[in-house]
């Protein structure tokens, strides 16, 4: 069998949706996309359709369906013996399944046939074949880690089967059926009393297991009961001699004494620190003094030297200011000649402008005429659009079927219609066929022949000469279901008619599609209107008043042309702008001349300030210098004394205790005295809570219970040890015969081990695989002369050797006349870049004549593996 396409409609995420791809040739097909695009829905609709009966409603099946609900389908294309076919099955929904040969476009099995067809072609008993070589994400051995015991043996008799057929049957391995006969006593009488491959006690063993546990938690239970007593006791006896150093008086002496002592200490501390306050104060204040009397000292000395520099300082000013109160004389006579000049140009050039402002009223009047012209009628035209644009919205308006109440009618009529023709599917039909005159009647009316007629629960058939025939048709939940979901569907589509104001569907077709044509003629008109005025008809309606306005403006007689006038006055605004120049220019003059004077002035009025400031901070002459020589005394006493209060300062910082530790000091002591107090309060409750809790057990005797359950304990245990040394004497027997057996079955697994040495080599040079007999499974792997068990081997490595071990029972049973595709889910997910291309190669290998499926959402990676990419293709379901 191999596979040819797939097609998954309405499955998971795909809901609503049908996906598909074709194209998969005979060897490496590689289906790679990103994650969450559903390539594992791929793998598990695969599993589906082969291992799944299409009534199942099981945890695959189940976590097929889509959030949305609705039914399944899934359509498998294979090629089996030269043939195409498609294998269909629908799940949850109208379940069902089929096989249809395409070559023909026969249906040639449905349901329960099509179900053995597959399963024929699948190898599908007890998912053998298939389940070793499919390989579902996240399995790193040859069954998955979460595998069920009934699973796992499904599976070792699927592997076990399989070389049993292509190296011979296992009794002629065995050497003979005597030993199977001896092997099965032992393992019934093991049996009697242990279970599974654990053994697990059972039967009289696991009745003493069972008394010895229950004996055990029991004393646990006592024991734990009275270790609880004894520690009670303990803590109780550990308590009071706690409480006994709390109130001890000396202890108590000590703390009161720490306490008052922190006391002390932090007072002092606070009372020195005051002092140094103070004296900080007197050194600060001494200091400014000095500063102050310096500055005094410094600024009259400073004041007697300005004396002398401002006084010259003012003969230069008052030099300088006669000199340019001069030349601002002569700068005002040029100006003013100047300025008669431009008056008479600027006269002449006025007259000249008003005569050409008339001239260009005359041209205004002419043009906004035109233009009032042209604006009534795009006003015109405006008005037009939007009356059409109004009354196609009008009619939207008055139109309820809108797009969503036409597609909720729809969707509506579409339920109606499929409940009816589940409904008429359903319902008990009769066919009359007469033989002589007499005819069949119901409710009066006679039947026609050959004419098939739905009965519906309590029905009569009139049946002449004979009676009537009464139907009493069972009536189950689904069928009451299925008329309360039909009256609901009729409600809600005559509740759609009613919200679009209509009586039929068609009828609601009609109306919404003249409201879009409504809604378009109305964007056209409203179009049009503002391509004619972008800015709104308000501003259009402006514009043309204003054109109006100037319309009505008159002229006031015959003017010369504007030219003519323009050419006069360009002569004589070049004049007035040449005299402006000049004037301009002999302006500058004056005003430069002025920011002299000013400039001179300033400087004579600020040297004469100058001066009497500096005359004004000397004093009288006759006393300056007295005054000097008492202010150097005053500020070199002032300096003294500041010096005298920076040394008393000094003195008191340097003997200073420190505050913060003594603070520090005093709240460690007042915690110490707060903790012991709530130390003892604790103390005195937990006595208390202990001295019940001792009562309590004193009471329930605990201790001579304990005793009592010890001895019954210590006689089960004896009970228990003798089964366990049966069942561990079977055991020794079992291993020893099978022991015996396994010496005969290296031959048995010759045929996979040659499959898999060419493999094994593409990875390491000399390796080989040791097999576990009874599970069938690898079990170690030798390379370098070292032996490594197989659950010791990295997640990597396990992985490679399951897939390589999967690919050489491929071959075996492609040996046996089974071609089975190989299918891998995101394998080789932990190996590393050297590794997983070795695996691409072992995986094209065996591709040369074996049908390979790979599904992973590694593209990059994967992009080495070669092979054909099918592309997928997606559509709405139908």
């Amino acid at each position: 069998m191999r596979i040819r396409g797939l097609t998954l409609e309405n499955v998971r995420k795909f809901a609503g949706r049908r996906v598909s791809f074709g194209g998969v040739g005979d060897g490496i097909t590689v289906i790679c996309e990103a994650n969450e695009f559903g390539k594992s829905t791929f793998f598990d609709a695969i599993q589906a359709v082969a291992f799944e009966k299409y009534t199942s409603k099981g945890k695959l099946v189940g976590s097929l369906r889509p959030r949305a609900g609705g039914g399944v389908r899934i359509v498998l294309e294979i090629e089996v013996e030269g043939g195409r076919y498609a294998v269909e099955k629908r799940f949850l929904a109208k379940a069902g399944a089929s096989v249809t040969d395409l070559a023909r476009g026969v249906v040639i099995a449905r349901d329960g046939e099509a179900e053995d067809w597959i399963a024929r072609q699948v190898g599908a008993a007890d998912q053998g074949p298939a389940g070793l070589l499919w390989v579902r994400q996240g399995v790193l051995g040859l069954e998955p880690a979460d595998a069920k015991p009934a699973e796992r043996e499904r599976l070792t008799e699927a592997r076990r089967d399989l070389l049993s057929s292509v190296a011979g049957e296992i009794e002629k391995v065995t050497g003979g059926r005597t030993m199977d006969r001896i092997l099965r006593r032992c393992e019934d009488d093991l049996g009697l009393l242990a279970t599974g491959s654990r053994l697990s006690p059972r039967g009289a063993w696991k009745e003493s297991v069972e008394s010895e546990k229950a004996l055990a938690a029991e004393l646990e239970v006592l024991e734990r009961q009275c270790a609880e007593l004894a520690d009670a006791l303990r803590e109780r006896r550990a308590t009071e001699a706690e409480l006994g150093r709390i109130d001890d008086p000396e202890e108590r002496l000590r703390r009161e004494s720490d306490l008052n002592a922190a006391r002390e200490a932090a007072r002092a501390a606070e009372s020195h620190a005051q002092k140094i306050a103070a004296a900080r104060g007197e050194r600060d204040l001494a200091a400014m003094q000095a500063a102050e009397a310096l500055r005094r000292r410094d600024g009259l000395a400073e004041a007697l030297k300005r004396v002398g520099e401002t006084a010259e300082e003012v003969e230069r000013a008052d030099a300088d200011a006669r000199e340019a109160r001069a030349r601002l004389d002569t700068a005002r006579g040029a100006e003013t000649e100047v300025r008669g000049l431009l008056a008479e140009a600027e006269a002449a050039a006025r007259a000249l402008r008003a005569e050409r402002t008339l001239a260009e009223r005359a041209d205004r009047v002419g043009r906004a005429r035109e233009e009032a012209e042209r604006l009534a009628a795009v006003l015109e035209q405006v008005r037009g659009h939007r009356a059409e644009a109004a009354a196609a919205k009008a009619r939207v308006a008055g139109n309820p079927v809108t797009a969503e109440a036409l597609s909720a009618l729809e969707e509506a009529a579409r339920e109606v219609a499929r409940l009816r023709g589940a409904t008429a599917a359903a319902a008990v039909k009769v066919t009359p066929v007469y033989s002589g005159t007499a005819r069949v009647s119901l409710e009066g009316q006679a039947l026609e022949a050959g004419v098939p007629v739905a009965l519906e629960d309590g029905s009569e058939l009139e049946l002449p000469g004979i009676g009537c025939l009464r139907f009493d048709l069972p009536q189950g939940a689904e069928a009451e279901d299925a008329e309360t979901r039909f009256a609901e569907a009729l409600a809600a589509e005559d509740e759609a008619l009613e919200r679009c104001g209509v009586g039929t569907l068609a009828e609601a077709r009609a109306r919404a599609q003249t409201r879009q044509q409504d809604i378009g003629a109305a964007e056209l008109a409203d179009g049009l209107g503002r391509s004619l005025a972008p800015d709104g008809i308000e501003r259009l309606e402006q514009a043309l008043a204003a054109a109006r306005a100037v319309t009505a403006e008159a002229a006031e007689g015959p003017v010369r042309p504007v030219e003519e006038i323009s050419r006069d006055l360009e002569k004589a605004e070049t004049r007035e702008a040449e005299l402006r120049g000049r004037l301009g220019a002999a302006s500058e003059a004056v005003g430069a001349a002025r920011e002299k004077v000013a400039s001179a002035e300033a400087a004579l009025a600020g040297a004469r300030d100058r001066r009497e400031a500096a005359e004004a901070l000397a004093g009288e002459e006759d006393t300056r210098q007295g005054r000097l020589a008492a202010l150097a005394a005053a500020a070199e006493r002032a300096e003294i004394a500041a010096r005298a209060a920076d040394r008393a300062h000094a003195e008191l910082t340097a003997g200073a205790p420190d505050a913060a530790t003594a603070a520090a000091n005093l709240k460690r002591a007042e915690a110490s005295h707060e903790n012991a107090r709530r130390r003892r309060e604790h103390l005195l409750e937990r006595r208390a809570d202990l001295s019940a809790r001792i009562d309590t057990r004193a009471e329930e005797g605990v201790e001579e219970r304990r005793n009592e359950v010890a001895d019954r304990l210590t006689a089960a245990r004896a009970r228990a040890a003798r089964m366990e040394a049966e069942v561990a004497a079977l055991v020794r027997l079992r291993e020893a015969l099978t022991a015996a057996r396994d010496g005969a079955r290296e031959a048995y697994f010759e045929p996979v081990q040659e499959e898999l040495r060419p493999l094994l080599r593409i990875l390491h040079e000399d390796a080989g695989i040791d097999w576990e007999t009874d599970s069938i499974m690898p079990n170690a792997l030798r390379r370098g002369g070292e032996t490594e068990e197989f659950e010791t081997l990295s997640g990597g490595t396990q992985e490679q050797i399951a897939i390589l071990t999967r690919l050489a029972f491929a071959r075996l049973f492609a040996r046996r006349g089974q071609h089975l595709p190989i299918i891998l889910d995101d394998a080789l997910v932990y190996s590393d870049d050297d590794r997983i291309v070795k695996m691409f190669t072992a995986l094209n290998r065996v591709a040369m004549d074996q049908q390979i499926i790979v599904f992973s959402c590694r593209q990059m990676a994967f992009a080495g593996l070669g092979g054909d990419r099918p592309r997928m293709r997606m559509e709405e379901a139908g």
